[in-house]
């Protein structure tokens, strides 16, 4: 058994009826000869045989008597993995808009936390033959970072590969602890970590001031994010219902739009999504006249050699995305040098500031404040701090394949916030970039023509960019 840290328990905490916290990822898979029939068995055989290459699957948490302190995770002495691997009840042959309303239709479900909190669906049946795996997994066991060393342990190189050397050490299940016990050392390990609070708000204080002398800075040249969003009609109070859109654009071309523009391929994500959005509102009449605020997950492991890390260590990044100009280039461009600041600015923060600030945080507290928020629609009183969430998620560089079955598509969503109804998070695998959107249809209705319009926007880019070349 192990505590969980702040940031990890913070994600617990916000969880409300209406706000999930669980990441969500639609895995599509092509069987092959190696593969033979592929659905509910080869999955859970391939599982099961690499459980203790992801020590989190076989983890739940136990929170302590009034809730005094964060979660500990324990072994699961009730692991069962049939529990969390499922066929999914969508009668074949499933299309893809009905695969996109079934992870909307799961997505926002609660996971189950006297388990686990992870489970899968197999969706056999998908047309042309595949497979589709809808995975849950909470945020609180991993980020985005850790999520890639999941893959890597979950996938083969290649279709015959064959099952993984088993561990040494078989594994042993935790003893859930006894309530009195477990309260005396909650008690007393929130006694220890109240000895750290000065240095760390002392640490936290020079951070901000840093970050303000920085953000004061870039004012006064001109740039800089600004620090309210504006309202729009994506911002408010959050339902519990989820839709989502799940598409692909040509990795290659969004390289070429790279080199093109001399910016980079978050750039280029960040620009399609301001196109998109753009688009979106100004058909619907409600196009803002100041450029919208995207939070930008950051990585913030400090050490990228130490693989089988788990957990969350993550920062975040404030970037502007504006609605003007309406050349999709000269936007590029503009978002190109927003995010440069807004980068200079996370930097002033330090990554680890929000990870000792959460390690703080009073359990009690937090979850009140979550549940009230949400439940008293408090996000419909004032201006939204953002207005969508959106992640690059680095996937792998190669074809993967998984029980013998070929990878074609990895789409990764992440979580709703409360009072922003959008998610849009990008994957890179092999020659594509996947990516997955998240909404809440109450506040982002038609959430299929925000996916439509990025797949646009990165093609009027790469016409562009052609263009470019060709006139150099």
């Amino acid at each position: 058994m192990q505590p969980m840290s702040g940031m990890d328990a913070a994600f617990l905490y916000m969880e409300t009826p209406t706000t999930p916290m669980h990441v969500v990822g639609v895995l599509v898979l092509e069987p092959t000869a190696a593969s033979g029939p592929f659905g509910l068995s080869a999955v859970t055989q391939a599982l099961g045989d690499r459980l203790h290459l992801i020590p989190p699957l076989r983890r739940r948490i136990v929170t302590p008597p009034g809730a005094i302190d964060h979660p500990l995770w324990i072994e699961d002495p009730d692991f069962d993995l049939a529990n969390h691997v499922r066929v999914a009840p969508v009668p074949g042959p499933v299309g893809w808009s009905q695969l996109e309303g079934y992870v909307g239709e799961i997505a926002g479900r609660l996971l189950d936390r006297r388990r686990p909190l992870w489970e899968m669906w197999v969706v056999e049946g998908l047309e042309g033959g595949r497979v589709a795996l809808v995975t849950k997994l909470h945020h609180s066991m991993m980020d985005g970072g850790a999520g890639g060393d999941l893959m890597a342990s979950l996938f083969d190189l290649e279709a015959d590969a064959g099952p993984p050397v088993p561990p040494e050490t078989p594994w042993a299940p935790d003893t859930v602890p006894w309530a009195p016990s477990h309260a005396l050392h909650s008690v007393g390990s929130m006694a220890r970590r109240q000895r750290e609070v000065p240095g760390a708000l002392y640490h936290a204080m020079g951070s901000l001031v840093g970050s303000a002398r920085t953000w004061a800075k870039q004012r006064a040249a001109g740039s800089g994010t600004q620090l309210i969003a504006p309202r729009t009609m994506v911002n408010g109070p959050l339902t519990a219902r989820r839709t989502v859109s799940l598409t692909t654009v040509d990795l290659d071309q969004v390289r070429e739009i790279r080199r093109a523009f001399h910016t980079t391929v978050n750039d280029v994500v960040l620009a399609a999504t301001a196109t998109s959005l753009r688009g979106y509102l100004s058909a619907r009449g409600v196009l803002p006249t100041s450029p919208l605020v995207a939070a930008a997950p950051v990585n913030a492991r400090l050490d990228a050699t130490n693989p089988g890390e788990f957990g969350n260590k993550v920062s975040n990044m404030m970037v502007g995305l504006p609605m003007e100009p309406s050349d999709p280039v000269e936007r590029l461009h503009a978002v190109h040098e927003t995010a440069q600041s807004s980068k200079a600015m996370q930097s002033a923060f330090g990554p680890e500031t929000l990870q000792q600030l959460t390690g703080f945080a009073s359990p009690m507290v937090m979850t009140t404040l979550a549940r009230a928020y949400s439940s008293l629609r408090v996000a419909r009183l004032h201006r939204p701090v953002l207005n969508l969430i959106v992640s690059n998620v680095p996937g792998p560089p190669i074809d993967l394949y998984c029980a013998g079955a070929r990878v074609t598509g990895i789409f990764p969503m992440g979580p709703l916030f409360e009072g922003s109804g959008l998610n849009l998070t990008v994957l890179s695998e092999a020659h594509h970039l996947n990516v997955g959107i998240m909404a809440c249809p109450d506040l982002a209705p038609d959430v299929a023509d925000i996916g439509q319009g990025f797949v646009e926007a990165v093609a009027e880019l790469h016409q562009r960019a052609l263009k470019e070349r060709r006139e150099t």
